[in-house]
């Protein structure tokens, strides 16, 4: 990632200060308050999976009230694997959570400012990325609601564009891997990201049509892409019927219950950190802000004036302003309660976005690329003045946002201990739950083991992340029930030989019979087929990208190609 000598860095450098400012609380106290209080819990999962050499990790043993489930199979889990690798050095859970937040909010920017410097030069592209790091809802993603998953994908969506843009300046190997790196990130960051801004994309890749070569590399970069990320996106997609998907999509999170009307766009600016709720006269109130923001509204009205002014000079430039506002309109639609028939026509997919306004995140993006864009058509000093007042209102308005409801002075060990501990368990455990189980358990497991029929003693039980063992001593035929949810493929081995499991029972616990005598008995979940076809095109797309990598290096190039022309001598 090359950037300009110090001189042209001062912008950049000076907007890196002010979004590392807005992360003030991550430092105030060891933790914050925030809706998705789920990211420890998933750290320490996750920290079990890697110990067990469950890679990639796809089964978690505690959540799901103690009775395990495929977490990670159907969940996005990459900011969760650079989150653990924080952990082995920090040893420390909260603050490995607290950088994962961070390194999305402050990478975010980097990006935005690269792509709005592409587009708008080194002034453009500090007000991009300033007007990203700002917007009101990116304190939404961060403080309020601690959506880990979305403030990665928010992070991605400049990134891709930044290196598309690139492609389209040059279409070179090296840029063709920094596009394909970037659509594998987003992949398997935030999925619900993915069907949002796939849209969007390619109708800005339409812009780039006059050059047949850069679309096939465009092409190259999401199949390469793609192959990154299949071990999670194909079982994810291909057994998403194993588990209850659509209790994420049912009651509260129906996205039915959460448009948004235009006066909480673009007028109201109350601030809460409560939740969102389909208002009715005389009922609950929305706790959540959903605001634009007024100088974000401003920077997008400025933009079309710089569209106008560039509309003969530089099409291109004009046309890209345009295209976003199209976008933005676009995305202020799909909030609004009036898109209802759009979502109902499109019901299979939309349904999983849950939340009309996540739309907001599309917003935020196409109205800080264009703010950027003034610097374009203003030269010398009422260009500094600008650009100055722009950024310093916005940061007066919009710094208070940025804070968490209360600061939480706890450890690790006050997160994993009674009673917190339960309510981490018990957060998460609608999500993903196995088909067999017909609802979710009343409450957690009690023991890890019962003798449903029989006279059995079981010994030296021990258990990881997806495998369990002990030894039994049976005196009658007996059928034990192992509190562990079923899930394709879990097998279980008596004395080395597979044993069949009965799963039908109210909470699709894998139920076993075992003979008189002494046996050693071994429970493991192992890849299904789509799961290990999955993980191999990850490693054979991930060894094309390290090969394609090392080649587009001159040196590597220059000598392999000296090697390769010597055994034809």
């Amino acid at each position: 990632m090359r950037f300009p000598n110090l001189k042209k860095s001062t912008l950049f450098v000076l907007g890196l200060i002010i979004t590392c400012a807005l992360l003030w609380p991550l430092l105030a106290a060891p933790y914050f308050t925030h809706h998705d209080d789920v990211q420890v819990i998933r750290l320490f999962e996750m920290n079990k999976c890697i110990q067990d050499s469950q890679i990639p990790c796809r089964w978690v043993p505690d959540l799901g009230g103690l009775y395990g489930y495929p977490m990670f199979n159907y969940y996005a889990p990459l900011p969760y694997y650079f989150g653990l690798l924080v952990y082995w050095i920090t040893q420390t859970l909260t603050i490995s959570a607290k950088v994962m937040f961070g390194v999305a909010f402050v990478m975010s920017y980097v990006f935005m400012y690269l792509a709005g410097r592409k587009l708008w030069g080194n002034a453009g592209g500090f007000v991009s990325g300033v007007f990203y790091s700002l917007a009101p809802y990116h304190s939404v993603l961060l403080f309020v609601r601690g959506a880990m998953g979305e403030l990665w994908g928010v992070m991605c969506f400049p990134a891709i564009l930044w290196a598309l843009l690139r492609l389209k300046e040059k279409q070179s190997l090296g840029n063709l891997l920094t596009s394909a790196f970037f659509i594998g990130l987003l992949l398997v960051s935030h999925n619900i990201s993915v069907l949002m801004f796939l849209p969007s994309l390619l109708i800005l890749v339409g812009l780039f049509k006059e050059k047949l070569r850069f679309l096939k590399y465009f092409v190259l970069a999401c199949v390469l892409g793609l192959g990154l990320s299949a071990f999670y996106l194909l079982p994810m997609v291909v057994e998403k019927n194993l588990v209850h998907v659509d209790t994420t999509t049912m009651g509260y999170f129906s996205y039915t219950e959460h448009f948004k009307g235009l006066r909480k766009l673009f007028l109201d600016h109350s601030w809460g950190w409560g939740a969102s709720v389909r208002e009715v006269p005389g009922g609950e109130k929305d706790g959540l802000s959903f605001q634009i923001g007024y100088i974000h509204l401003l920077g997008w009205a400025l933009s079309l004036y710089t569209a106008f002014v560039l509309r003969r000079k530089n099409r291109f430039l004009s046309t890209f302003i345009f295209t976003c506002t199209f976008l933005i309109l676009g995305a202020v639609f799909m909030v609004n309660p009036q898109s209802v028939w759009v979502w109902k026509l499109f019901d299979p997919v939309l349904k999983y976005l849950q939340f009309p306004w996540r739309f907001l995140s599309l917003i935020i993006f196409f109205i800080s690329l264009v703010s950027g864009s003034i610097s374009v058509v203003l030269k010398g000093k009422f260009q500094k003045f600008v650009i100055a007042g722009l950024v310093l209102i916005c940061l007066i308005i919009n710094f208070s946002y940025f804070r968490p409801q209360k600061l939480l002075f706890v450890s690790d060990q006050v997160l994993l201990s009674e009673p917190n501990w339960t309510n981490l368990i018990n957060r998460s455990i609608f999500d993903y739950l196995p088909i067999y189980a017909v609802a979710p358990p009343a409450k957690l497991a009690a023991t890890r083991f019962e003798v449903i029929t029989g006279d059995t003693k079981i010994e030296d039980f021990k258990e990881g992340s997806n495998w369990i063992s002990f030894k039994t001593q049976t005196l009658t035929h007996s059928i034990l029930r192992i509190s562990q949810y079923y899930f394709p493929n879990w097998r279980i081995f008596i004395d080395g030989k597979e044993t069949k499991i009965d799963y039908t029972n109210p909470l699709g616990l894998m139920t076993i019979i075992v003979g008189v005598g002494n046996h050693k008995v071994d429970a493991r979940l192992y890849d299904t087929p789509i799961r290990t076809i999955g993980n191999l095109v990850t490693l054979v797309s991930f060894g094309i990208f390290c090969l394609l990598f090392l080649f587009q290096l001159k040196v590597v190039r220059v000598r392999l190609i000296y090697y390769l022309k010597g055994l034809y001598r």
